[in-house]
């Protein structure tokens, strides 16, 4: 749908109040050029009324291609593909370059598994992780604008989704190998039904989040001079207790199976289930996520997870029994489903900072987390024992609790 992004001094946001005439005018304006268009997808505009040769109007395309309209001569002046700086003051996001990111992702699933060079094999692991975190920071800022939006909580179903994909995208592999397709035909398989999703869901996606910044993050003026970055420290804060949710994750995901074997005396065959059970149960509290937070609220919801993971932990590693490792990680799973889907919606409500901005500073924080969390519990385990690193894993979640509790207002 066409809207006005804003109106700009030299690209300046404004929030002051417009006069009516002014505002009438550009309303007008709009609408020419929405009629000249004859359908074309415009997705919005910026007006520039600082300009030397009168009010200038940048029309915003899904694809990407940016028309300057001058209203003194009537004209359409030049036509531009708009580069990355410009996609970021125009607050766009086009769903053709998501499009090829999960292209990307898709492609390189299938790549790695049909080339032999190792060099290679590592060049396409890293453009796969650099898709998929490049989707997920993409992703986690259409929610909170879509959130906003309808002004009630939707992150942990989103979440949810995600979930919910990482099981069933194992299941379908796992059925195709089994009915005797190879790896490679597998991952083609993945690839074309990502790419025919991706047509079909992206359509629905926000397309501009200029002015969300505008309306609810950014309150600083802009004189359109050469910006520094200023992160909040509070964007520090929410930053860490990513890193040590997604750390405790990324402990369950590589020592799970090394835990039930050797510390518990589980057979190899079955000891991957004890993650399932963890994987099941959080999809499910992300499911039911978005009513809880509505019920009781952003910082209960956090607060009242965290202590449930730094319980399960303490059960997983203290119980000697397998059935107490199955009731930590379903704990675990139930309590931790909700708090990094609202740790990142929290994020979009800080001020002074572009919510793009923020939200991947806490994914970079948090990504990071996931790769180094299962070293230190490995260096841990190593000088003391794996029930030690879950227990101090335990400890670290019990941080998270006391830090939200303090951190989230207790009307989010």
């Amino acid at each position: 749908m066409f809207q006005i992004i804003g109106t700009v001094d030299r690209f300046t946001p404004t929030t002051t109040t417009q006069h009516a005439k002014e505002r009438r005018r550009r309303d007008l304006l709009a609408a020419r050029l929405i009629t000249e268009e004859n359908g074309t997808p415009i997705i919005g505009a910026v007006i520039d009324k600082g300009h030397v040769n009168g009010l200038e109007v940048h029309i915003v395309y899904n694809n990407g291609v940016v028309k300057i309209y001058n209203q003194q001569t009537g004209k359409y002046i030049t036509c531009l593909i708009a580069r990355l700086p410009q996609i970021t003051r125009y607050g766009i996001v086009p769903t053709k370059t998501m499009q090829a990111k999960i292209n990307l992702l898709g492609l390189n699933l299938f790549g790695i598994t049909v080339v032999d060079s190792p060099y290679l094999v590592a060049f396409m692991l890293a453009l796969f992780g650099a898709s998929l975190v490049s989707i997920d920071v993409a992703s986690n800022i259409n929610a909170v604008v879509v959130e906003s939006i309808f002004k009630k909580p939707l992150m942990s179903g989103f979440h949810g989704g995600y979930s919910l994909g990482t099981l069933v995208g194992a299941m379908i592999v796992s059925m195709l190998l089994t009915l005797g397709l190879s790896v490679s035909m597998s991952a083609l398989f993945m690839f074309i039904s990502m790419s025919v999703l991706s047509l079909v869901s992206l359509q629905s996606l926000v397309s501009e989040i200029k002015t969300f910044n505008v309306e609810n993050s950014v309150q600083t003026q802009d004189d359109g001079k050469h910006r520094k970055l200023r992160i909040p420290p509070v964007i520090v804060v929410l930053g860490i207790l990513c890193f040590i949710m997604y750390a405790s994750e990324g402990a369950l995901l590589s020592w799970t199976t090394v835990f039930a074997t050797q510390n518990r005396g589980i057979d190899p065959k079955t000891a991957g289930y004890f993650y399932t059970f963890f994987a099941i149960t959080m999809a499910v509290a992300r499911f039911t996520g978005n009513s809880i937070v509505a019920k009781f609220g952003r910082r209960l919801t956090v607060v009242t997870g965290a202590v449930m993971v730094s319980l399960g932990f303490m059960i997983t590693a203290i119980v000697p029994y397998s059935v107490g490792m199955m009731i930590g990680f379903s704990i675990i799973g139930l309590g931790a489903g909700n708090i990094v889907p609202q740790l990142v919606s929290f994020t979009g409500t800080v001020k002074g900072i572009r919510v793009q901005t923020a939200i991947s500073l806490i994914n970079a924080v948090g990504y990071s987390g996931i790769l180094l969390g299962p070293v230190i519990i490995g260096h841990v385990s190593n000088m003391s024992s794996l029930e030690c690193s879950f227990e101090l894993l335990g400890c670290a979640v019990a941080v998270v609790a006391l830090v939200s509790f303090f951190l989230m207002k207790k009307k989010s």
